[in-house]
């Protein structure tokens, strides 16, 4: 027996395993918190929520960049890629925080990749 399904069929299966997956990595620390301790366990219970973070902007630049793969031998995609990337680097490094690097280089990538292609 074998199973058909078309692209978007799987397309929308991909997403909504990856947003209930998602949320479920947000949510459940959250409604069991650890208790903190200094025990090494504990430890790395933190480590691991202390990652979420970076992890969830990690899975955002895969999910952003996949549909235009394709397109990544264009300048202007790398160009855009690059410069959203470093502006994650410098705000991180500068003004700390995840929400703000996060925003910015949303923009950064977003002005670029306007004004690159309609150059």
């Amino acid at each position: 027996m074998t199973l058909n399904f078309s692209h978007e069929t799987l397309a929308i299966a991909s997403a909504a395993i990856c947003g209930v997956l998602t949320f479920l990595m947000r949510w459940l620390p959250l409604r069991h918190p650890p208790q903190r301790s200094r025990s090494a366990r504990g430890h790395a219970v933190w480590s691991m929520l202390g990652a979420l973070g970076p992890a969830a902007i990690m899975a955002l630049l895969v999910v952003s960049v996949w549909p235009s793969s394709a397109q990544l031998a264009d300048a202007p995609t790398w160009i855009a890629l690059a410069a959203g990337l470093g502006t994650v680097w410098l705000v991180k490094r500068f003004a700390g925080g995840i929400a703000l690097p996060t925003l910015l280089a949303a923009l950064v990538y977003g002005a670029c990749r306007y004004f690159l292609v309609a150059a």
